[in-house]
């Protein structure tokens, strides 16, 4: 940015009742018609319904150390490609990605078994986009993924200027926390989604996590590839420090 230069940021709109142009949220009446203004953005009512889902969550490890490292438009073309794995993925088994969250995304899925199928195909498919990580930047790039099934509080949850189609509650809070246990290139699931896997999955226990203050530990399990793994209880070590965005606990 050359110097003395200013940055232009565009300021909130909102559209006039009365004659459909746009104007400054900020203003009070309509430069137009003189309608009077909300001289805020309106609250949407709340359009949620509770529902049984298996939550998926997906994190890039080691994301800030990358970040700094890499140029942003370099970030944002791997983060691009990334992202397209993940959507065909979930998609391909019925799931929908309700939020990208910078470094990672959230999906839902009706059944256990798609959630792990698109699990598996994601880190099945992210060995690509480390490897030209590797050789175009130089930087180990990697996903941990975390599932869990319960109650979750489905809809959209915002303001005029700004509506997100989301899902709360402690299943998802339970899911995200998995991620703190998960290495580079493991996907963890809980007990209570273990159970409901009908596919022929293997899974390694690794465990309990204190998910919540005021919950009982959660059983976890790694799903691995080989059955003569979880037999040995094999699980490779790795010193790639765990970052989780606050986000993921709203």
């Amino acid at each position: 940015m050359a110097r003395g230069s200013a940055l232009q940021i565009n300021p909130p709109t909102t559209i006039c009742a009365g004659c459909s142009t746009v104007q400054r949220a900020t203003s009070n009446f309509c430069g137009e018609c003189g309608t009077r203004l909300s001289a805020t953005p309106a609250l949407k009512p709340a359009r949620c319904a509770s529902r049984r889902a298996t939550v998926l969550f997906c994190d890039v490890v080691g994301y800030t150390a990358m970040s700094e490292r890499l140029d942003p438009e370099d970030v944002f073309e791997l983060m691009e490609k990334t992202f397209g794995v993940i959507l065909d993925a979930v998609h391909r088994q019925s799931g929908t990605v309700n939020q990208f969250l910078g470094d990672g995304a959230m999906a839902l899925f009706d059944r256990a078994d798609e959630a792990i199928a698109a699990g598996l195909e994601i880190l099945d498919r992210l060995p690509a986009i480390a490897a030209e990580a590797r050789r175009l930047h130089g930087v180990d790039f990697g996903m941990r993924l975390g599932v869990h099934t319960g109650t979750v509080a489905v809809g959209a949850i915002g303001v005029d200027l700004r509506v997100d189609y989301t899902a709360l509650g402690v299943t998802a809070r339970v899911a995200a926390s998995l991620l703190r246990v998960a290495r580079r290139g493991e996907l963890v699931v809980t007990e209570t989604t273990r159970r409901l896997v009908g596919a022929p999955v293997v899974f390694e226990p690794l465990g309990e996590i204190a998910a919540d203050d005021a919950a009982e530990p959660v059983a976890f399990y790694g799903v691995v590839d080989d059955s003569a793994v979880a037999v040995l209880g094999w699980r490779y070590e790795s010193g790639d420090t765990v970052e989780v965005p606050d986000a993921l606990y709203a």
